[in-house]
């Protein structure tokens, strides 16, 4: 009989314990609210509390392992020893956890003050500054003492309600019959198992709707974004970053040795300058008429495979749109060219570093370098005289990548959180919604001369655009499938979001191109790897993206049927298109118009006669040639522009 007494008491001390951290996190978000409330003059009640009800569901996650942890420690093992310490080892543990939440609360006041973000990657950045002057400056300059002090009384207040509470009187009950104790058994183990799923999505029970501290920022409000992550989540996103940053290549190169390595791929060795060293100068002017605006589309998850002749069904249906553009007399692309890595963040950076992937993440180095990379796609088009735009149909936090291209040479950047949407999810809005924003703001900016540089999310995982009610024909994708492809409703559906990024997108271009008929537009992906083929497809299937450049006065002769590239080299190809004789820019790789033997990414190479995995039987002139750029991109992200003399 014990047992079960012991159970369904321990049940309820856990319960109490839930809704006291649950009730704790949310008076942390007020006062923190309530303290930086200057910063909510234009911010609406309903965000107030959207950010509040946001941040309450992720909790559920830090609160549920809290729980957990007490459950497993003190419930359970009362069940099996009727003399186990349940009462005191759970105190013991949720005096703990508040003490150390507290004092991370009020951390989190100075922190804020000086980094305009709850903690983050500067507590790794940290450790390589002045550890005294780091301390001297909390306690002189942010009031670390009282903010101290003051964390160690609350600790203590709350601390003391918990034990209060812990100590109320609970419930006492026990299944007295055999068919009640299987029935109590049974719905302890179901329920359970149901709570776990529902806290596990931050208050949901599918991927579809969850939270998580990457998908978390989905406020206009950088305050209200923050408060939504507790301190557990957002000390999660540090451990995330750390993760990443600890697999960061580390290289050092002499100037001598940099210098010979430059030299080697064709860059100047005179050069004191990194990015200075890879100077090209235009010679010819391609297009009469400078683009006024120029769109460059990077499409998730936008992969070659639905272009080529194997899939014409239902490839010819699914990028309708992409295959029309591809196919004008006023456009020209490659044959097939490969992505730079397989992950929507490494095809960021190269386009915003213009150099080969490494394997590091420089967008969560944000702030250690003192200028942007001007090998990227954003000092390239501000030198030819372009307004930048980013636009993310995701949130801005995610990977770090508004700080990331703001700090790269863009002047804006508009995310998720500014786009008026009925069809969002866990990671953004809709892409229509997203192209109506910037179709919105290109007509409020007629005139000036625009790069806009578009990272669409629909085409992605949940999947959960209604693309019927967009119109997608889901019959006829399945009476023209391949066997190939899986003929279930799962591939349908993803299939019917790739037809919808594609759908959508060409709606954008045909208005755009009616507003401004000089507009430029770049049409590729950000990877491909991601979609499921029933079975195994080649390099040239699976691992190619499209890469169009569309617009009035580019030619297809301009290019050869059998082009091929890589994702970087759309920079150096858009300068030579759009600039003027004379004008020069920075880049490692050449344009496409200069076509080389062969190229490559993370882990395949490119040449005329096909795709291939990087290994030792591949030319080794080719291998010392990737090994060259990788290591010199390496050192650039890792050490700066200047090469000391």
């Amino acid at each position: 009989m014990y047992r079960w007494l012991n159970w369904i008491k321990g049940i309820q001390q856990e319960l109490k314990a839930f809704l006291f951290f649950s009730i704790l996190f949310t008076l942390f978000r007020i006062v923190f609210l309530i303290i930086f409330q200057s910063q909510l003059d234009t911010t609406t009640m309903d965000s107030i509390l959207m950010s509040l009800w946001l941040g309450f569901r992720l909790s559920l996650k830090t609160v549920g392992s809290i729980v957990l942890v007490s459950l497993l420690f003190a419930t359970l093992p009362s069940i099996v020893w009727p003399k186990w310490k349940a009462q005191g080892i759970r105190k013991v543990w949720y005096v703990f956890v508040t003490i150390f939440f507290t004092l991370l609360f009020m951390g989190r006041i100075p922190f804020y003050t000086i980094f305009n973000s709850s903690y983050n990657a500067m507590l790794i950045n940290g450790k390589h500054d002045d550890i005294h002057a780091i301390i001297n400056t909390a306690i002189n300059e942010y009031h670390g003492i009282p903010y101290l002090i003051g964390g160690i009384a609350l600790s203590i207040v709350f601390s003391w309600l918990l034990v209060k509470v812990l100590n109320i009187n609970t419930y006492e009950w026990a299944p007295s019959t055999k068919r009640s104790k299987w029935i109590t058994g049974i719905l302890s183990f179901v329920g359970f198992g149901v709570l776990f799923v529902f806290l596990r999505f931050g208050g949901a029970f599918g991927y579809t709707n969850s939270i998580n501290w990457e998908s978390a920022a989905r406020l206009n409000s950088n305050l209200l974004n923050e408060t939504i992550l507790d301190d557990a989540q957002a000390l999660y996103r540090v451990k995330s970053i750390a993760k990443r940053t600890s697999e960061l290549e580390d290289i050092h190169l002499t100037p001598a040795e940099l210098h010979e390595k430059i030299q080697s791929i064709g860059g100047n060795p005179n050069s004191t300058r990194f990015d200075e060293a890879f100077t090209k100068t235009i010679t010819t002017e391609r297009l009469q008429q400078q683009p006024q605006s120029i769109n460059i589309i990077l499409g998730e998850s936008y992969g070659l495979w639905p272009f080529l002749s194997e899939f014409n069904e239902p490839g010819a249906y699914l990028v309708e749109q992409g295959r029309k553009y591809a196919g004008s007399p006023k456009a020209m692309g490659t044959q097939m060219a490969l992505a730079q890595g397989t992950g929507t963040m490494p095809a960021i950076i190269g386009l915003l570093t213009g150099m080969p992937d490494t394997g590091m993440y420089p967008n969560y180095s944000v702030g250690m370098l003192q200028e942007p990379y001007g090998l990227g796609i954003g000092p390239v088009m501000k030198k030819l005289g372009y307004k930048t735009i980013f636009w993310y149909g995701g949130f801005s936090t995610w990977q770090n990548v508004k700080n990331f291209a703001l700090e790269q040479g863009f002047d804006e950047f508009h995310d998720a959180s500014e786009m008026p949407s009925n069809e969002t999810n866990a990671w953004g809005v809709a892409d229509g919604d997203m192209f109506k924003a910037i179709s919105t703001y290109m007509d409020k900016h007629r005139g000036e001369k625009i790069i806009n540089v578009i990272m669409t999310t629909s085409n992605h995982p949940p999947y959960s655009v209604n693309v019927a009610k967009e119109g997608y024909d889901a019959d006829k994708v399945r009476k023209n499938l391949p066997d190939s492809i899986a003929n279930t409703d799962k591939q349908i559906n993803e299939m019917g979001h790739i037809w919808y990024a594609d759908h959508v997108m060409g709606e954008f271009i045909s208005k755009e191109e009616q507003s401004d008929p000089t507009s430029l537009f770049v049409i590729t992906g950000d990877h491909s790897e991601r979609f499921t083929f029933a079975r195994e497809q080649s390099a040239n299937v699976f691992s190619t993206i499209p890469i169009i450049f569309y617009g009035q006065g580019i030619k297809k002769e301009w290019l050869s049927p059998d082009a091929f590239g890589m994702s970087i080299q759309i920079i150096p190809t858009l300068a030579e298109l759009v600039g003027r004789t004379g004008q020069t820019y920075e880049a490692m790789v050449p344009s496409l118009f200069n076509q080389g033997p062969f190229v490559f990414n993370h882990r395949l190479w490119m040449d005329t006669n096909g795709i291939y995995l990087e290994n030792e039987q591949m030319p080794q002139d080719y291998a010392k040639y990737m090994k060259t750029m990788r290591e010199l991109a390496a050192w650039r992200l890792k050490h700066g522009d200047s090469i000391n003399q």
